[in-house]
């Protein structure tokens, strides 16, 4: 079986730009994000399909290469980002004044935090290893447009490396880390390549 993930991290959101915590809640694509979007579109073909995150800053943006393209889109709610529950909407400044235990132990520990309200990353990890099971029992490249948490522990399985390196992988908006099925097991074969995006 000749398995290729295009794992995309959506473009860029105006909460992006202001550094606050996303998770699950579901702002859109600033135009700087629809642009990246486009400019990704441009560097992509021979695609089997694309299946995305349901949250709208990834799904617009699988939309957007999709229509470029003549392809169609699913969704895979398995794709979602992590849940930062009541950590969603703030800044780490702010989260620093009511959780300043918890913000040290996301730093030095991510493993171990289970967010308010949220998720831990065990959690999130079952549903990307359920994903990637199932992505491996398909052929042929397939584009995935998630979210950073999604792709840094996709690579960190690729890699069968422990959870607690969650902080140390850094996904820029609109890039793309490639998995590859062989001999049983994806193994990472490209990692957070930034594409060229329009200027202004």
């Amino acid at each position: 079986m000749n398995t290729t993930l295009l794992l995309l991290r959506h473009g860029e959101t105006e909460w992006n730009r202001l550094e606050r915590y996303q998770g699950q809640s579901d702002p859109p694509l600033s135009w700087r994000g629809e642009a990246q979007a486009r400019c990704v579109a441009q560097h992509l073909g021979g695609l089997r399909g694309i299946v995305s995150s349901p949250l709208q800053r990834a799904y617009s943006t699988a939309r957007i290469v999709a229509d470029q393209l003549g392809l169609a889109v699913t969704t895979d709610a398995r794709l979602s980002e992590l849940a930062y529950g009541e950590w969603e909407g703030l800044r780490q400044a702010e989260v620093k004044v009511r959780w300043p235990e918890l913000l040290r132990q996301w730093k030095q520990s991510p493993d171990l935090v289970s967010f308010p309200g949220g998720e831990s990353l065990a959690e999130l990890r079952k549903r990307v290893v359920s994903f990637l099971s199932d992505a491996a029992t398909q052929s042929g490249p397939l584009l995935v447009v998630s979210h950073a948490g999604v792709i840094k522990v996709a690579m960190l399985e690729a890699l069968g490396t422990p959870l607690s390196a969650f902080r140390q992988v850094q996904i820029p908006n609109a890039s793309i880390t490639t998995l590859s099925w062989q001999e049983g097991r994806f193994y990472l074969v490209g990692y957070g390549k930034p594409l060229p995006t329009e200027s202004g």
